[in-house]
């Protein structure tokens, strides 16, 4: 800044006009930028000569912007010169300024930035409404190109919003900002992509389509921005023409839909499948096997790894897929952090097409089933970026050798699966992928988190108290609703991790996996039933006085008939080491029951003991109950309540 020269007696004094940073300027560090220089701050010489007062801040008054007032003329020429002194309110406050008050040091680097990135997540969570213009911002955001291309018919004028990528092509018709169409193109693609094309392009023409209670003021485009966003990832990830990364998944698909299809036709041979019709074996396939794997479901885009189905042995029309609940693995592509893990392999070979082994080696002679005959397909390979310059060849540029793709295959849980920390580690082992250690957190509390009053000591045992109404239907089928009062109880505490995404490189990883996996999610139905969202809180009596433990002892030793009266009380033992039970207590005909249960593999349920019957009397069960029906039961109805209800009418009859 130029300091003032004397004058003559009463002449105004001049003030130069400060440098200031402005896009037209040669400085192309904007002021505003977290990454340019620090502003500029007047020396205190300089500030003693310039005509500034307590009043003023660099000789701008706070005259608030009112015309009579505003400091915009007075001292200096421009509002850009004030901002690039710090002079307007407001950003100090926020720690975007690039200057603190007067004579305060700027705020923290790091923190001008992590607060520039909560106002960018912000802005990025908005994906923004339906509309021509909006679609455009939306797929220019996530890296696409977009042309436009106007067109005259009968039904008047439409435009069409093209939106490219590498291997992609996406035509989207408007008319009046309202999609009548959606055509999805793969060009550079095989057949194996191509073919369900058709099935992606009405997801996504669903996803841009008014609903009963939407408008163009209301349509968002969350859904169809997250399908848009998947095929933009997989797409920036492509290297065309050496990787296809829609191949690359198309591939799994093709390998696991053969393995599919192989296991449903040796079912469909087992005699206890007689009579089932093609739904039901497929579902049995699919949550007992290797999974059915799926492309394009539930409007999403991508593959998906179905391997569990809520209510999957209940026939009839409840058992129609995609009804139910579905616990699935989305195979994906993600950047290679690092050349420790093996990259993807584009391939639709991953199995053989007997897809058994013809001789199996001796030592899988105890395992249970077929020997899977799984292939190794060859590395994909992509030129080098770098060149060589032989001699006498000046100007030409050839590669030295190949290198593989820095991209790998991520299989994400859907939904994320709460497993003990022990079998989390097999499964990240069993990819080869880090695991990491810290911040542990108990099985109990990721499946209940803690309330708010409720102590998170992982070396105490936890006790669950919730309220439930559960289902009853006497012998001419009316149904009626019992209060059930269930208690959980954590006697031994384990540590647990929620499995959210995976990295592998085999689908034969996720196949070998999917056993554990069945067990876990079977597990998280039973306990929601009784203990989650659809519970609530155990209902104590208005206005009833404290009672002392004495009091409490003589109600518990109360006639059974009064307990029958009131809600039915069970309480649940829950172990997952060594081995994933549920013990059982509950009062049946005046005597206290206990049967345990233990889940395996593949989600199933076996009676451990039970106390309902004598089986040195009764060998063969009690008024035809066996207990090999208990744990089928369990199984069907995967509800504690229901089953506990069904078990007492049958004995009762």
């Amino acid at each position: 800044m130029a300091t003032p020269t004397p004058g003559k007696p009463g002449a105004p004094q001049v003030v130069a006009t400060p440098p200031v940073s402005t896009p037209f300027s040669s400085n192309h560090h904007l002021a505003f930028s977290p990454h340019g220089p620090r502003s500029v701050v007047p020396s205190p010489q300089q500030v003693k000569k310039s005509p500034a007062n307590s009043n003023t801040l660099y000789g701008y008054p706070s005259g608030g912007g009112h015309p009579s007032t505003s400091s915009f003329g007075v001292g200096y020429d421009s509002p850009s010169a004030a901002m690039a002194l710090g002079g307007v309110p407001g950003l100090a406050e926020l720690g975007l300024d690039g200057m603190g008050a007067v004579g305060m040091p700027r705020a923290d680097e790091d923190e001008r930035k992590r607060k520039l990135g909560v106002v960018m997540e912000i802005l990025q969570a908005n994906k923004g409404r339906l509309s021509e213009a909006g679609m455009e911002r939306l797929a220019r955001r996530v890296g696409l190109e977009c042309l436009w291309e106007a067109h005259m018919g009968s039904g008047g004028s439409t435009r069409t919003l093209i939106i490219a990528g590498s291997a992609l092509a996406l035509d989207i018709d408007f008319s009046n900002n309202v999609v009548t169409k959606v055509a999805l193109q793969f060009p550079e693609s095989s057949e194996a992509v191509t073919k369900h094309t058709e099935k992606a392009g009405d997801i996504l023409l669903r996803d841009l389509q008014f609903g009963p209670d939407e408008s163009p003021l209301t349509k968002m485009l969350d859904r169809f921005a997250a399908n848009l966003e998947r095929l933009a990832a997989l797409d920036k990830l492509s290297v065309i023409p050496g990787l296809n990364c829609h191949e690359a998944i198309a591939g799994i698909c093709e390998s696991l839909e053969k393995l599919h299809l192989w296991e449903v036709e040796r079912l469909k041979e087992q005699a206890d499948m007689a009579g089932k019709d093609n739904a039901f074996i497929e579902r049995t396939a699919m949550c007992t096997k290797s999974g059915k794997p799926v492309m394009h479901t539930r409007d999403r885009l991508g593959l998906s790894v179905d391997y569990w189905q809520d209510k999957r042995r209940v026939t009839g029309k409840v058992s129609k897929l995609g009804e139910e609940k579905t616990w699935s693995l989305l195979v994906e592509c993600a950047p290679l952090p690092a050349l420790v893990f093996p990259p993807l392999r584009v391939s639709q070979n991953w199995i053989s097409a007997d897809i058994q082994k013809a001789n199996p080696p001796m030592d899988s002679m105890f395992l249970d089933g077929p020997v899977l005959d799984w292939l190794e397909p060859e590395n994909t390979l992509l030129p080098s970026t770098e060149v060589t310059k032989p001699d006498g060849m000046e100007g030409i540029d050839q590669p030295t050798s190949q290198k593989v793709p820095e991209v790998m295959f991520v299989a994400k849980f859907d939904p994320p699966l709460i497993v003990p920390m022990g079998l989390a580690m097999q499964i990240y082992n069993s990819t080869s992928a880090g695991f990491d250690m810290y911040h542990p957190s108990t099985f109990d509390g990721l499946m209940f988190p803690h309330g708010l009053n409720e102590a998170a000591e992982p070396s105490e045992t936890r006790t669950i108290r919730r309220e439930t109404d559960v289902s009853v239907f006497d012998r001419n089928g009316e149904k009626t609703l019992k209060i059930h009062n269930t208690t959980l109880l954590i006697d031994k505490i384990d540590y647990g991790r929620t499995l959210t995404d995976l990295p592998f490189s085999h689908p034969r990883q996720l196949v070998e996996m999917l056993p554990a996996l069945r067990q876990y999610a079977f597990l998280s139905t039973v306990l929601q039933k009784s203990f989650g969202a659809g519970s609530r809180p155990v209902s104590k009596p208005e206005g009833s006085p404290a009672k002392s433990k004495k009091d409490q002892f003589m109600d518990f030793m109360a006639s059974t008939e009064d307990l029958e009266k009131r809600a039915f009380s069970m309480d649940v033992h829950l172990t997952t080491q060594p081995l994933l039970k549920l013990r059982l207590n509950f009062l049946f005909k005046k005597e206290l029951i206990d049967v345990v249960f233990e889940i395996k593999l593949n989600g199933v349920v076996e009676v451990v003991s039970q106390t309902l019957w004598d089986e040195e009397k009764n060998p063969g069960g009690a008024k035809g109950l066996k207990v090999a029906d208990l744990g089928r039961m369990l199984e069907i109805t995967e509800d504690l309540g229901i089953w506990v209800e069904y078990v007492k009418r049958r004995l009762e009859a």
